[in-house]
This record gives structure tokens, sequence and C-alpha cells, in this order.
């Protein structure tokens, strides 16, 4: 059974002494043997006093990094910042292990 529900994760946002979250998605394509990634990740974001926002991000080329495309001006670049370090660090996690099943 494929398993598409790894994809996604949540990310707390905290400013002062108020919380919010990020929900961070894969955004996945139909190919001709099911779904696949598209390298671009939809971001609902909860911010604390702000209120929601809805934006993507996506790879500025490959191994380059990321950057935020859609989002409010309002949306502060440390928290995309933050939002990109995760999208890194699980991404090089699941390329860790795909490497380690191979052998």
């Amino acid at each position: 059974m494929i398993d598409y529900s790894t994809g996604s994760f949540m990310l707390p946002i905290e400013l002062a002494d108020e919380k919010g979250y990020a929900s961070v998605h894969t955004n996945l394509y139909r190919d001709d043997t099911g779904l696949d990634f598209g390298g671009d990740y939809f971001v609902y974001l909860l911010h604390p006093q702000m209120g929601s926002a809805a934006f993507t991000i996506v790879p500025v080329s490959y191994g380059q990094g990321y950057r935020a495309k859609g989002s409010p001006v309002w949306v502060q670049n440390e928290i995309i910042s933050e939002i990109i370090k995760e999208i890194k660090t699980r991404f090089n996690r699941q390329v860790k292990v795909a490497e380690e099943e191979k052998q």
C-alpha cells in the first residue's frame, strides 16, 4: 500500500505569547503510476496576530533552495524561513532513509 500521509506536517508558530501554526502539504500530481511529488508545498498559515493565509513554497531551482509564492506581505520572512528549514530537514531525512533502504 502506498502511504501519501507522510507528506504533510504541522509547524507551531509562536509570536510573543500567542501560538498559531503552519500546515504544510506536498503538492502531488497524477501520473501513469498514481501520484507523484511535484516539488511544491501548499501552506495554510494561521498567524497568531494576522489570521489565515494560504500560499505555496516552490523550489528556486533543483538543489538551490525554496521561496514563498503568493504569500501576503504581512507574512514575516522569519516564518517563511522556519517553514523552509523544516521542509529541507524532512526532505533530507527522507532521502537518507531511501538511500539506507537501497543498501
